[in-house]
């Protein structure tokens, strides 16, 4: 159940000035840009008051993504005063390397692994002995790593986000490995960063967050999710709808829920331009097409040629052969309406022909570059004439 802000106790009011704010935020949703509801975070304002009671603490919920924001006043040097590491919760097992592996061949990584935010570097250490280097970086506003094969780099992601490549000079190539395991939820503008990896227009984005897109049980509090840390609070919705805004392509993606902490991750690479693999067929088109109309035309002149499957790629053959279309005998096809094309008869099976030519001087090719109709057709021509030559367009 949801409660406003103005439920808070009212010395939580005076303290965080909200006894005034409307239920509704004039404040847009970061990622989607929907409308956004004030409600209350009592936790997370009773944990404000005790390191700076002068604070000023909302949280926001959009009505169209579920995305939430949470906004303090809370100087960093208070928030962040710790240098030792307190890793992530893995008990119940640690499964995003693997999640890694198994979506992508990261054989093709040329350049170097690079965890933003990675405290310890864990996953860090996973990837750098799964691909055999001697050395990966850590990115961090404080050295915190815990493995002696691991570089780490000072960095405040909320400063110097932009400053990526000039850190790390020449370390960077075109196929990187990014890794930001709970990072992006810490961080003020996740966009600035994530906008700076595309740079990199080969490498390998790996994002996780808590997933604040379903219910959490209580067993969940062990996990910290709920936290002045956390200035994102993300859905699945929110998190495919940032990255795709920055740009991404989305390799992969995946929930995780109990035992394990509730999370969302998804690997995903730049995309250069926006593009669609529908303009890719118009080449593919004119190619399968000119591969049946020279099959024709280069078959000797005493061959019977008959086409298995009036496909649009031989509809296209057909036509392009012009005058030559009188050296094809016939058509077979179960889903033609007519009874002809471009003049040539059409039958719905072999069975039907009639005046059948010598079995082995008939060439029978086939329209479908469909692998599982090719198999069909090829099978049942066969069967009729085993001794015909017949034709496919092989795709490799």
């Amino acid at each position: 159940m949801t409660r406003h802000l103005a439920a808070l106790p009212p010395s939580l009011n005076t303290l965080f000035k909200v006894d005034n704010m409307p239920s509704t935020s004039a404040h847009a949703c970061p990622i989607c840009h929907g409308p956004m509801q004030a409600v209350t975070n009592a936790s997370c304002a009773m944990h404000a008051s005790l390191l700076h009671p002068a604070t000023e603490l909302a949280q926001y919920l959009c009505q169209d993504c579920g995305h939430g924001r949470l906004t303090h006043s809370i100087p960093a040097e208070v928030l962040y005063n710790s240098n030792v590491a307190i890793p992530t919760d893995h008990s119940a097992g640690d499964v995003r390397f693997a999640f890694i592996q198994n979506a992508a061949d990261l054989t093709q990584v040329n350049g170097t692994i690079v965890e933003f935010g990675g405290g310890p570097g864990e996953l860090a250490e996973q990837a750098r002995q799964a691909l055999d280097r001697p050395r990966a970086t850590v990115m961090d506003f404080v050295d915190r790593v815990a493995f002696p094969s691991l570089d780490f780099v000072k960095m405040d992601l909320n400063v110097d986000g932009a400053r990526i490549a000039q850190r790390l000079e020449e370390q960077l190539h075109d196929k990187n490995l990014f890794l930001l395991s709970h990072v992006v939820e810490h961080l003020n503008d996740p966009g600035a960063l994530l906008q700076e990896l595309h740079r990199f227009s080969n490498s390998l984005v790996y994002i996780e967050v808590p997933d604040f897109g379903t219910a959490h049980p209580a067993s969940t509090l062990k996990f910290s999710l709920n936290c002045l840390e956390h200035y994102h609070y993300f859905t699945d919705r929110s998190l495919l709808d940032m990255v795709h805004k920055a740009g991404f392509r989305v390799i992969a993606f995946e929930t995780q829920g109990a035992p394990r902490m509730p999370a969302i991750r998804v690997l995903c690479t730049p995309r250069p331009q926006l593009s669609n693999a529908v303009l890719n067929y118009n080449d593919h088109f004119d190619v399968i097409a000119e591969r049946l109309r020279q099959k024709i035309l280069s078959a000797p002149k005493d061959q019977e040629i008959w086409c298995w499957g009036l496909s649009a790629f031989m509809a296209e053959a057909l036509d392009k052969l012009g005058a030559e279309r009188h050296r094809v005998k016939g058509i077979l096809d179960t889903r033609y309406p007519g009874e002809d094309f471009l003049g040539i008869p059409v039958q719905r099976e072999a069975a039907a022909r009639a005046d059948a030519a010598p079995p082995h001087s008939i060439l029978l090719v086939c329209g479908s570059t469909y692998s599982a109709v090719q198999a069909i057709i090829q099978a049942k021509a066969s069967a009729s004439y085993p001794e015909a030559e017949f034709f496919t367009v092989s795709i490799d």
